[in-house]
């Protein structure tokens, strides 16, 4: 596959030697991301109007979004893969976990000043 990068303000030159695959935001890609985050939505047991005021929209915007008429900002994406604890990238993309990490759950709350005896507990077990 080859992909053009860009290298000096509106020029670009081909990179043959690119193995990752760039998706670009299609109406399709966000088509499926409105239904990611719809199933999600509705499996966690909110009613769109409750889901909506938590992440900070009105409802006929989330509607939008979840319809795949409309992309869902960056700040939204954030704030629903923490509600409804799944990864952006699983919102985004369907790819990674849908659920987060337990691990990264229970690392995010230790505090900060053991957070650096904590790293190196995890390190040495993943030896």
């Amino acid at each position: 596959m080859s992909v053009l990068k860009r290298v000096n303000g509106n020029k670009f030159e081909r990179m043959d030697d690119m193995s990752k695959e760039i998706q670009i935001l299609s109406d399709e890609k966000i088509k499926e991301m409105g239904r990611r985050i719809k199933n999600k939505r509705k499996e966690k047991g909110y009613k769109a109007i409750d889901f909506a005021d938590i992440i900070g929209v009105g409802k006929d915007q989330l509607s939008r979004i979840e319809n795949g008429k409309l992309p869902c900002k960056t700040e939204y994406l954030f704030i629903m893969s923490q509600v409804l604890d799944v990864s952006v990238d699983y919102l985004m993309f369907g790819s990674g976990n849908d659920t987060v990490d337990e691990l990264a759950v229970i690392a995010y709350k230790i505090p900060a000043d053991l957070r650096g005896k904590a790293k190196k507990i995890l390190e040495a077990l993943a030896e």
